[in-house]
């Protein structure tokens, strides 16, 4: 008979977690006079459900929340995200996670939202991070207030913009982020109006 080595629990757990691959991410900003929140969505391809796992365990679950908090407020500290001139602080408000029809398809949801000087009339949002390989697609969505209007987007994706005031960024797998935006974008007078 063979001698079988029967591997630790935590070594087992550790190794379903680096089986995990992301496929796709997806973020929702919503800008509005004063602050800035979005939420980023993360799809990941989980062969050995770790994920499951994790959900079904409250102490592991806890633990995973808390990791993925501190790895992400680390990435947030790390980007300096300017509002017309004025440093601002992106905060990790909310994680959740779930599954997309599968044990094999999670996906993490972390709500980010800070305070920003936005106001009526013009305004440039600017964001400096390292630059970096994406790793898989994402798609970002930016909403800014009706009747508003995208003036300039300095960005390494390709994007649209949509009735003047919606903008989609693409990125692609494999290619190079520029390492810096610049959204500039005007909320009209009549904001807030009933007009």
């Amino acid at each position: 008979m063979r001698n079988l080595k029967i591997m630790p629990r935590n070594e087992v757990v550790e190794r379903m977690s680096r089986e995990v691959k992301p496929v796709h991410a997806q973020a929702f900003f919503t800008v509005a006079p004063g602050f800035i929140l979005y939420y980023l969505i993360f799809d990941y391809y989980d062969p050995l459900g770790y994920y499951e796992f994790v959900i079904r365990n409250e102490n592991l679950f806890n633990k995973e929340i808390m990791k993925l908090s501190i790895n992400m407020q680390s990435f947030l500290d790390n980007e300096k995200v300017i509002v017309n001139g004025v440093r601002v602080r992106p905060r990790v408000d909310m994680i959740d996670m779930g599954f997309r029809g599968s044990k094999h398809r999670p996906y993490i949801t972390f709500l980010i939202r800070f305070s920003a000087p936005i106001r009526i009339g013009k305004n440039t949002y600017e964001n400096k991070y390292e630059p970096e390989i994406a790793q898989y697609d994402y798609v970002a969505y930016w909403s800014f207030p009706p009747k508003s209007k995208i003036l300039e987007v300095i960005v390494g994706e390709n994007y649209d913009i949509l009735h003047g005031n919606l903008l989609v960024l693409y990125g692609k797998k494999g290619v190079k982020t520029l390492g810096y935006e610049k959204i500039v974008f005007e909320i009209p007078k009549s904001y807030g109006s009933s007009e």
